[in-house]
Parts: structure tokens; sequence; C-alpha cells
């Protein structure tokens, strides 16, 4: 890629095969528009969208191609906008790009919007007055500030609605970061902290090691110990030490550290710095919690400048996850009755993945505190060193090398920097029951279907096709023909459209070891979809699998469920690209969730049975989020992978929930959920009270309505 900026007030920072990084020379709050024109000469793909990275707070942001040749967009910027970073992922083709940046008045910015929406009804066959009638409308009723909020929600889904002007994670702090809890002093819990020192220290690097000592002579908690790691102290290190005079913290050598067995253990390095109350928190929580192995809080970064940013929300315990991405960082203590002083020397990965999952089983082997306790001092490189990874991918193969159904091999995505784990295939093959319910719709279900037989590797599997009253003599034509293959059968379910009642009706009648409900609005992919959710299902703890489904234009349709989303349930990253990596990487991660979506589930036929199948009660809507609870209140795990995708055209066979009736079913359907799941849906285990529950793509909550009112009723 060559490109070029116009504006002599940014640079070219770097530039590689598909990302471009922006440097701005006096950075400037305010609204921006940004330009970029591009030409190739090759007829090969170029990938016609870019994504916008404006920050750790901020959710990656896809350009679509407005005119051939030519992407816009204008963004407002709540802190001075010192760089930007433009990553073009589906790039496969030299291009030539120019680049204009250049601040603009909010006025402008939103007569660009307008003409945007505007153009982009007309293509769509709308009306092109109707986004200015519409704003004027809401202007007039509700005011300028409301009007505006929903033009831009108009304009770009991935936009916070709020126009802040200031950082988001600084806004939240201010505003919305709940207030502590007074902890109660516990004294008989004893910490130890282990920090390497390198031989030769830089001044920012005696900065960071004093940051973090200070950090722990402000605790609260007063049994702690700090076990310096060095072969040759520093006399400026040990000058420092005798001043303080604190008996607490030692220089030890690695070789001669005593690890005790009945304290708990924290790893850090050098600018980390824990809050005045965490060791306090921590120490209650261990108390209250004996069988715990380890026990993490959430925890944001710390620059060199003493800035505070990238927040990390955590899930309550996902051990998916962790195989996938060390989502726990350093914020986190281990306990010494299962771990050992070879923990002092491994990476943290290492750590986390040997105390959490290694361990034999407890009640409560993981606790999460949720609270930023610890301030993670911000890495200078996000690649993960290659003698760490291979570490971590050692340690991945030998947490179920005995198992019958554990890890075979595993893989490293250099691209979004996390693990992937390929699970064992059983033998023989478990056959697979693919349940395809449809009324008419021939063209999408014939797609459908096509798509399976055209791509799937996976060998041992059957297609039922749920015929429900349909009447289209082409359609019924095609279930004749179609019919005939070997592995598809075509069910007749005479009865009022009922999608829980369909489903069970066609897994009675099947004969599959593993169930997969499939909309007949979804299309397969990859070749590898079938395997990978196998792999998975047929783990012995694993309950419902689901896929990453994608809309038309490669932006996520669903990569889990998450409930409390608009005070029931949404889809996790709705809307971002397909290329991005999501919220701490979870785009890019196999991961617990509690929900997936029967858009496209597997299940063990077993467990289907055993919890009863999908509700008939509810007859369209939350069947499928009522099911995976279910499954995982009988004490499976639930679990969403990204190596299974495939595109959803989102209802296109029942259409919208428009009608009075279907409007009246659909509240019925909500109460009856909100009854039956009231405490999961107010608190998710694999979500964070701290993100927002008014949008789907895990920004911070921002607003004094949360839904707690709609769910408590």
């Amino acid at each position: 890629m060559n490109a070029k900026i116009k504006k002599r007030y940014w640079d070219i920072r770097q530039s590689t095969k598909k990302a471009i990084n922006l440097q701005q020379h006096t950075p400037k709050v305010g609204w921006y528009q940004l330009t970029i024109t591009y030409h190739t000469d090759s007829d090969s793909q170029i990938g016609n969208t870019v994504l916008v990275e404006l920050g750790p707070d901020h959710a990656p942001i896809p350009l679509g191609c407005e005119t051939p040749g030519k992407l816009e967009l204008v963004f407002h910027s709540p802190t001075p906008l010192h760089h930007l970073t433009l990553v073009w992922p589906a790039l496969q083709a030299h291009i030539q790009a120019t680049i204009n940046i250049k601040r603009v008045s909010q006025p402008r910015a939103m007569m660009h919007m307008l003409r945007t929406i505007s153009r982009r009804d007309r293509q769509n066959g709308g009306n092109w007055q109707q986004i200015y009638r519409i704003t004027r409308a809401r202007q007039k009723r509700a005011g300028w500030s409301f009007a505006r909020e929903r033009l831009i929600q108009t304009y770009h889904p991935m936009f916070i609605g709020k126009t802040l002007f200031q950082a988001p994670y600084t806004f939240w702090q201010q505003h919305f970061q709940p207030s502590l809890p007074e902890p109660q002093s516990v004294k008989d819990i004893a910490i130890v902290m282990w920090m390497d020192i390198a031989d030769n220290v830089s001044v920012n690097e005696k900065s960071a090691i004093n940051f973090t000592i200070q950090s722990l002579l402000e605790q609260t908690h007063q049994q702690w110990q700090l076990n310096l790691l060095t072969q040759t102290p520093p006399d400026w290190l040990t000058d420092h030490l005798d001043a303080l005079n604190d008996e607490r913290i030692q220089i030890i050598s690695s070789h001669c550290a005593t690890y005790s067995t009945k304290a708990w253990h924290g790893f850090v390095t050098p600018g980390d710095q824990w809050a005045p109350n965490a060791l306090t928190f921590f120490a209650q929580c261990i108390e209250q919690n004996p069988n715990a192995r380890l026990v993490y809080s959430d925890h944001d970064q710390i620059t060199d400048k003493q800035q505070r940013d990238a927040p990390a929300f955590k899930p309550q315990w996902s051990p998916d996850l962790l195989k996938s991405y060390n989502y726990i960082g350093r914020a986190v203590l281990f306990s010494g009755n299962t771990t050992t002083s070879a923990y002092i020397n491994m990476p943290q990965h290492v750590r986390c993945l040997n105390a959490g999952i290694s361990a034999p089983a407890t009640d409560q082997p993981c606790i999460h505190i949720p609270h930023i306790l610890f301030h993670q001092h911000s890495p200078h490189q996000e690649d993960i060193p290659f003698n760490e990874r291979q570490q971590v991918l050692q340690a991945l193969k030998q947490l179920t090398q005995h198992h019958t159904h554990g890890i075979k091999r595993v893989t490293f995505d250099k691209m979004h920097q996390v693990y992937h784990c390929h699970y064992r295939l059983p033998s023989p093959y478990p056959r697979v029951s693919i349940v395809i319910p449809t009324r008419n719709g021939l063209a999408i279900t014939r797609q459908c279907v096509e798509s399976i037989l055209r791509l799937t590797s996976y060998p041992h599997y059957q297609i039922i096709i749920v015929n429900n009253q349909s009447d289209c003599p082409d359609t019924l034509a095609w279930f004749q023909r179609i019919g005939q293959q070997r592995n598809i059968e075509i069910l007749d379910y005479n009865q009022p459209f009922n999608f829980s009642a369909i489903n069970n009706f066609a897994v009675s009648h099947s004969d599959g070891d593993l169930v997969c409900l499939l909309n007949n609005d979804t299309e397969v992919i990859h070749s590898n979809w079938l395997t990978e959710m196998v792999r998975q299902a047929s783990r012995p703890e694993i309950g419902c699998v689901g896929a990453k489904l994608l809309f038309f234009d490669d932006t996520i349709q669903h990569a889990g469920v998450i409930l409390g989303i608009w005070g029931l349930a949404g889809h996790a990253h709705k809307h971002y690209s397909v290329y991005s990596r999501g919220y701490q990487r979870r785009l890019a991660c196999s991961q617990n969730y509690s929900a997936v979506t029967a858009a496209c589930l597997l299940v063990k036929r077993a467990i289907y049975d055993a919890v009863g199948g999908l509700d008939e009660k509810l007859t369209v809507a939350f069947n499928d989020v009522d099911f995976c609870l279910k499954v995982q209140q009988a004490g499976y795990t639930n679990l969403w992978t990204p190596r299974a995708t495939l595109y959803h055209y989102e209802s296109k066979s029942r259409g919208k929930e428009d009608t009075p009736a279907k409007k009246a079913r659909e509240q019925q359907e909500i109460t009856l959920m909100k009854q039956r799941w009231k405490t999961v849906i107010q608190n998710d285990p694999h979500y964070s009270r701290h993100l927002t529950r008014h949008r789907e793509d895990f920004t911070l909550r921002l607003e004094e309505d949360h839904f707690e009112e709609e769910t408590e009723t």
C-alpha cells in the first residue's frame, strides 16, 4: 500500500501492508472529517472495508464505501486526537490511497450525516427527505441534543449516541464508577508479591519500580511482603530500600526464594500499582472463599505519565476464554496451597492456566472481584514474545493430554495474538442431525442446504428439512427432488408456526448423536464449520455451542448472547467488522457465554432431551436463550466459537415483529423470560455490570437508566 496524507498537520507515522498509523502535530478535540480515496491497477479483490481505530476506549469503526474508490466518515473526538489507525483487513492487492483528515464544525458534521443518510435512503428505494423531516421533528419535540443523538445513531450504529466531551473512561470514573464498599480488615491472610528487577534499569524503569513499591506501602492491608528478584542488586535500589526501612521488602535471588504454601502470591512488573484498598478486598474475598485457587479483579492500564485508560472489565470465571487469551492479566492472587515455587519463573498466562484449570476441581476454583483494584503498567508492545508463546502452547497441550476429548493441537493467531485449541474428534464420528425449519422461502432454503452440501467437510451428518405448511409449487417440487438424496429427509409439520414445537418435532424424529438447529436464512462460508462445532460440543462439560454469524456486509450479527442488553438479551459485538478482535480480544476467542442463538446451535441429543428441548410457550423469540439457560442450569457450560462462521440473513423468512398481534406475542414472551430468569438477566456472569446495556458493543456504561427497574418486574 502506498499512502499519502494531504493535510500538513498530520504525518504517517507507520505504514504496513494493511495498516496506516496517523499522528497529529497539534492534537485537538472536536469533530473531524476523514476522507480516503484509493485506486488500484489490479483486478484482485481489494476489499471495501476500512477500520478506524481511535483508541482503547472506542470500538473499531468500519467505513463502508459510499461511492466506488472513496470512503468518508465524520466523528467526534472527546479528547485531543493524537493519532488514529486505519486498518484495511481484507486487502489483497497493491493500492494507492490519499488520506484527508480535517477538523470541521458541528453544523458541518451534522449536515454531512444528513446528506449521507439521505443518499443511503434514496439508494435503498426510500424517501431521501425523510431524515431531514424526522430530525427537524425531533428537534422541535425534544430539543437539539436529542435530535443530534438520534441522528448520530442513524448515521453509524457503532457510534455512542452521546457526544461526550472527555474520554469515555474519564467520564465513567467521574459519573458512573460505583463507590467501593468499605472492606473489613482481615489480619491472617498473608500476601507475597514477586517482582523481577532487570540488571540494567533505565531512569523510567527506576521510577516505575518506585511507583509499584509506593502502592504497596499505601495498602490498608498490612500483612504483605514484596520479593524483588535480582541476581545483582543495584546500588540505587539498595539505598532506596535502606531509606524506606521496611523489612517487608526484600531483595532475593530466584534460586534462593522461599515459596510459602500458606500465603497468597501475586506477580507484578515494574510500574504496576494496586489501589489502596486492593489487598484488603482480596483478603476479604479469600476469607469468604477458602477453597479458591485464584482470585482476580478488574484492572485498567497506567502509563509512564500516570494516566489511566483501557479498562478491562472482565467476566466471571471463563476457562475457555483463558485458554485463548489471558484475560485475567496480572490483577490476580494465587493460593500457595495449589501452586509451587515453579510459578516464580512462569509466564503469567501459564500461571493462570495451571492454577485455574490444571489443579483439582473445587466448588469455587476462581473468584472474580468486579472492581478495578489494579493498574497494570501499559506494555510497550502488544505482541506476545516467542518464548512465552511456546510455553503457553505447551501448557495448553498438557491441560487435557489424558482426556478422551482433550486438546489435540494448539495454533497461534498472530494477527489477534490469541490461541486456538483444536480438540480431538470422537471416534467414530458422532452423527449430526441438522434441523432446518422452513415455510416456502425456496431461494434462501435452497441456498442454505446447497451451501451445506457443497462446503461441509465433516462426513457424518443428516439434514432434516421441516416443511411448515409450504404451499408454493416450486418449493414443494424442490422438496421432492432434494429429499431423494440419502442424507436429506423432508418432514411435514402441519401446524401453525411455533419455532420451538417445530424443532422439538424434528429432533424427536432424528437419529443423530448431536443436534444442530439451523435457520434456513443462513449460508455456510467455510468447510470446517461443523467440524469445529462437533469438536467443542463433544467435550463432556460443554452444553450448547454457537457460531459466528455475519450480516451480508461482513459485520457481526451474532457472537454470543449477552443477558441484560435492552433489559433482556442482545448479541455480543453486533456490527463489529469480521476482522476486528473485539473488546479485550473476545471476538477472536472461543469463550463461554450464558447463551447462543439457535440460528446455528449444536448440542448433544442427550442434553436436548434431558432439559425438555425448546419451551413451546416461547413460540418465536427467546426460546434459544431459555434453552441455553436450562442447559447452563443443568451444570453444563455453553460456548461460542469464532472458527465456525456462517452468513445469517436475519429473519428473512419471517420478517419483522411489526403487527399488533406479533408485538403482543413478543411482549408475552419477554414477560415470561423476565419472570423465569430474573437473576441471570440482571447479572450475566459473562458480562460486566460496568458495560452498557443500551448497545451491543461492549462500550462503557454511560447511562443513568440501565434497565434495572425493567428487569425487576
